[in-house]
C-alpha cells in the first residue's frame, strides 16, 4: 500500500502516482488530488526545500555520472569482455535505472500532509525549454563522438 495515500477526510486511496512524473516532482512539491472529495495533499516545506536544492544544482546528475564510473569500475574489475565504450554506456544507463528505482521508493515513502488549494501552475518559458534541448542535443553529440561514430 506504498503507491496510496488515504485520504484523511473520506477514506479514499489516493493513488501517489496519478502521474509518472509524479516520481520525480513529488517530493518538491507536486500536490495529490482526492478525486472523492477534493482535499490535496503536498510534502512539508522541510521536504520540498531539500529536493530543490538537491534538484536545482542538479545535484542528481552528478549522483548518476558518479554512480554510472562505479558500476562501470565494477565491471571492469569483474573482468568481463565487454568494448570499454559499450561499458560505460551500459553503466550510465544500469545507474540512471538504479537511481529511477530509487526515487520511486523516495516517492512512495514520503509523507504528505494536508494542503490548500494550489494556486494555477506557471508554465515553464520559452528560453526553458530551449536551454533543455541544446542539452539534450549536447549530450546526443557528446554520446556519438564516445562512440566514434562517424558520418
Amino acid at each position: 500500500m506504498f503507491l496510496y495515500k488515504k485520504c484523511e477526510v473520506c477514506g479514499n486511496n489516493i493513488n501517489k502516482l496519478q502521474s509518472i512524473w509524479n516520481i520525480y516532482t513529488l517530493k518538491i512539491g507536486e500536490t495529490l488530488h482526492c478525486s472523492h472529495c477534493g482535499t490535496y495533499y503536498q510534502t512539508n516545506k522541510t521536504i520540498q526545500a531539500f529536493a530543490s536544492f538537491y534538484v536545482n544544482l542538479g545535484l542528481g546528475i552528478i549522483l548518476w555520472l558518479i554512480l554510472g564510473i562505479c558500476i562501470n569500475v565494477c565491471i571492469h574489475t569483474l573482468d568481463i569482455s565487454i568494448n570499454k565504450n559499450i561499458s560505460l554506456i551500459l553503466s550510465l544507463v544500469l545507474s540512471f535505472v538504479l537511481l529511477g528505482c530509487i526515487n520511486c521508493i523516495i516517492a512512495c515513502v514520503i509523507p504528505l500532509h494536508k494542503t490548500q488549494t494550489p494556486k494555477e501552475k506557471r508554465k515553464k518559458p520559452l528560453l526553458y525549454w530551449l536551454c533543455l534541448g541544446l542539452l539534450a542535443i549536447v549530450l546526443i553529440v557528446f554520446v556519438v563522438g564516445f562512440l566514434g561514430v562517424t558520418l
